[in-house]
């Protein structure tokens, strides 16, 4: 991919089709208001055609509030506890996790060295002074090469329509990014990795999706708003500066945060 070709987003669907395009991660007033209900234990359970019932019936309701929105979330949970809760869930996401701890790993390095030093591990660090875009579409190419398996692809998707999601907020030199807008790229890449996997996993080509195209957006925001608050959610519950946290910490932490959020999804697949 060429570093100065902006990455454009697509429709969903399978791992080479990321989520629609909809604002970045942002501060606690982009999140949905969605209630957090208290945390069941995470056990095993269910099957992959509850969990695709539920979904089919919030994509059949057009998503958005009411039983659309609840089918997907309670889709959503059944998939959680179909892989054998938030654990294994985790586990399934090995390029995604791999993938997100090298965005960890940068944001720490650039806070604590800056930018060239935090470029070096990916030998682009002659790029520190290049448009921020241009950086990311290079990382991409490292982090998560093109081809592969599903789960790459899925890796390579989400962190390909987080800088598409935020291009407006990186058209700056790399070396100039704020804090705040490295941590966007950092949980947007998490949040799309688990919707794309969603997705993937519930078959998405097996769906039929309203010919409206109206419908389609609720029901592509409803799932990546959804995901995103549950990841923002998980993050903030950790306490902790990814800029402030040593490298050797970044692959625990980013696992924590997965695990997390795949709980918090989990909590809602009997949702009233």
């Amino acid at each position: 991919m060429a570093p100065a070709q902006a990455p454009r987003p697509s429709t969903p669907g399978s791992p080479s089709s990321p989520a629609p395009q909809t604002p970045g991660p942002a501060g606690p007033a982009s999140q949905p208001a969605i209630p957090r209900p208290a945390l069941p234990p995470a056990t095993a359970g269910g099957s992959l055609s509850s969990a695709r019932g539920e979904f089919t019936r919030g994509v059949s309701s057009g998503g958005g509030g009411g039983g659309g929105g609840r089918g997907i979330r309670r889709g959503s949970g059944k998939f959680v506890r179909a892989l054998g809760g938030a654990r294994a869930a985790t586990r399934a996401m090995g390029p995604s996790v791999r993938t997100a701890t090298g965005l960890g790993t940068l944001a720490s390095d650039f806070a604590q060295q800056g930018a060239a030093e935090a470029l070096r591990p990916f030998n682009l660090e002659g790029l520190a002074g290049a448009p921020a875009v241009d950086v990311f579409v290079a990382l991409t190419d490292v982090l998560c090469q093109d081809g592969g398996t599903i789960d790459e692809a899925i890796a390579r998707d989400a962190m390909i329509q987080t800088i598409a999601d935020i291009s407006s907020q990186i058209d700056v030199p790399f070396e100039a990014l704020p804090a705040p807008v490295l941590e966007a790229v950092f949980l947007g890449t998490i949040a799309r990795s688990i919707e794309t996997k969603i997705f993937s996993e519930l078959g998405t080509n097996a769906l039929r999706f309203p010919t409206d195209p109206a419908a389609v957006q609720r029901i592509e925001t409803t799932l990546h708003d959804f995901v995103q608050g549950s990841v923002r959610d998980a993050f903030t519950t950790q306490g902790q500066s990814i800029a402030a946290l040593p490298p050797v910490d970044i692959d625990r932490f980013v696992t924590s945060i997965y695990q997390r959020t795949f709980e918090l999804l989990q909590s809602f697949e009997d949702e009233e």
